[in-house]
């Protein structure tokens, strides 16, 4: 429980920094594209779980990118040696899996909910080449994640089919992804040492 305790107080203060960006993004998005509240809000808790994701898996910022690769390339060993780092990574891209086919009728195909979860994991840790430990390990864990959270959604859309109501277009996503990448990458840091 440490290992989790440990990342709160940088992820509330991550959160806390990133906020007032990112609420002035959703409303600029919301006014531009979504029109819907419904759907801004739904997609301002997206947003919100994926900058969670940023701030816990420290990709680089604008303050502290630098090429220093640290890589493990062999799957399975650091699974075997931090097995309750390899449980955070699933439970942290669970919600990602959980939320997808949730939002966006596009993800009720499980390959493509699972390939976006990949996708996303493996940015990240392509990521910490600039910033940290680039894990084969947190790739799979972080897709076994996705898929997790897409087996939990698909029961929910089963039991309560009025969920599988909301969708929305791929540039709603697309502008979703850029505003959280531009509130954590430049954004949040400059807030922060300013504070």
């Amino acid at each position: 429980m440490s290992h989790i305790a440990a990342f709160v107080p940088i992820l509330l203060r991550d959160l806390a920094a990133a906020l007032p960006p990112l609420a002035a993004g959703l409303f600029l998005l919301h006014v531009l594209l979504f029109r819907e509240w419904k759907k801004t809000a739904r997609y301002a808790v997206f947003a919100l779980l994926l900058c969670a994701v940023w701030s816990v898996t420290a990709p680089p910022n604008v303050l502290n990118a630098h090429f220093a690769p640290n890589v493990n390339f062999i799957p399975f060993v650091g699974m075997a040696d931090a097995p309750l780092e390899t449980v955070l990574n699933v439970l942290l891209f669970v919600p990602v899996g959980l939320l997808l086919p949730l939002l966006w009728k596009h993800f009720r195909d499980g390959r493509l909910a699972v390939l976006w979860g990949f996708t996303l994991s493996l940015a990240i840790e392509l990521g910490q080449l600039f910033s940290g430990i680039t894990d084969i390990d947190d790739v799979i864990a972080n897709t076994l994640g996705t898929f997790l959270g897409y087996l939990v959604a698909c029961a929910l859309l089963l039991r309560h089919p009025a969920l599988a109501k909301t969708d929305g277009t791929v540039w709603e996503r697309s502008a979703l992804v850029v505003l959280v990448f531009s509130v954590m990458f430049f954004a949040a840091p400059l807030i922060l040492r300013l504070f």
